[in-house]
């Protein structure tokens, strides 16, 4: 019963912190194939449930402003009108594209998703990633597979990389 606990403990860290789960998994004794079939796993089904979650969480928080000036007092409602204003003049101001910015623009349209799909479960949480990617590239139908590949070829990338490092491999 202890080594079924370990796996869903796996199973669950990988679902949020999908970086440092193979490190948890050597450090409770989990053997390699129980450690990458949980992790990968949880970070699929993770990333599925937070993809999901996300849409409801974008619909819910497009309606939060007429009711945030029902509840916001007046103080802060001025504070943030002056705070507005200044930052439009501060804008109108400002110099509109230069070479740097162009080409940044244009990275991103080009290799935006696919660098959230890789970097990811490295380097954001998948709950930042599900949400990036739902947010601003739910239009894509290749983004969901795409990702999910990323987290099983990158998870298991980890966990071979882990487990030679420590020798147990």
């Amino acid at each position: 019963m202890a080594y079924f606990l370990k796996i869903i403990n796996v199973f669950f860290l990988s679902m949020i912190k999908y970086f440092y789960t193979p490190i948890y998994a050597h450090l409770i004794g989990l053997d390699l194939i129980s450690t990458l079939i949980s992790m990968i796993t949880g970070g699929v089904i993770g990333f599925m449930v937070y993809y999901h979650f996300s849409k409801l969480v974008i619909i819910a928080t497009a309606n939060v402003k007429p009711i945030a000036r029902k509840v916001v007092p007046n103080y802060f409602q001025d504070k943030y009108r002056v705070h507005r204003e200044k930052r439009t003049i501060r804008r109108k101001n400002r110099k509109r594209f230069s070479w740097k910015n162009r080409m940044l623009v244009k990275m991103g349209k080009n290799y935006g998703m696919y660098s959230i799909i890789i970097l990811t479960p490295i380097l954001v949480s998948l709950v930042l990633g599900a949400f990036l990617l739902r947010k601003y590239y739910s239009h894509r139908p290749e983004a969901i597979p795409l990702m999910i590949i990323s987290i099983i070829v990158e998870g298991a990338i980890l966990i071979c990389g882990y487990w030679y490092m420590v020798g147990a491999l």
